[in-house]
């Protein structure tokens, strides 16, 4: 991995977070931040992919890392924490999907369902880590409530 790789990764996965935010017409105080939140999740996959840990390893931190920091910022800026889970979307396992596709016309068909068990896995690691930084805030909130 270099230097090059590493821009790469970080400049296109804050583009496309940018990009996606500008398609569903977030609000210009959280485009950018939901952009970075992007940014940072998708970094943090890449690297636990490279260092050889898996891909469904990496959405669940990565998730967790972005609802998290949706989360921190939507208290920041006084939004809801859902302008910020465009965060996710460099997560998403649109190239194994489309695989998964390609094999079932194609008639390959154990491919396809290996591809389309792969993808449900890493949706569901996606949505697990997501609900789970939610949980882990709102055990925080209810501990602090309580003292």
């Amino acid at each position: 991995m270099t230097f090059y790789h590493f821009f790469i990764q970080a400049t296109f996965s804050y583009l496309g977070t940018f990009t996606f935010g500008l398609f569903i017409n977030l609000p210009k105080k959280a485009l950018n931040i939901s952009s970075l939140i992007g940014m940072v999740g998708w970094i943090l996959y890449w690297f636990i992919f490279k260092f050889g840990y898996g891909s469904i390893l990496g959405n669940y931190l990565a998730a967790l890392l972005v609802g998290l920091l949706g989360i921190i910022f939507s208290f920041k800026k006084a939004m809801p924490s859902t302008m910020f889970s465009s965060g996710l979307v460099p997560l998403v396992p649109g190239a194994s999907g489309y695989q998964a596709l390609s094999a079932f016309i194609n008639g390959e068909t154990v491919l396809a369902i290996s591809k389309t068990t792969h993808v449900a896995m890493v949706a569901g690691a996606i949505a697990l880590g997501y609900v789970t930084a939610q949980m882990i805030v709102d055990l925080v909130n209810k501990k602090n409530n309580v003292a």
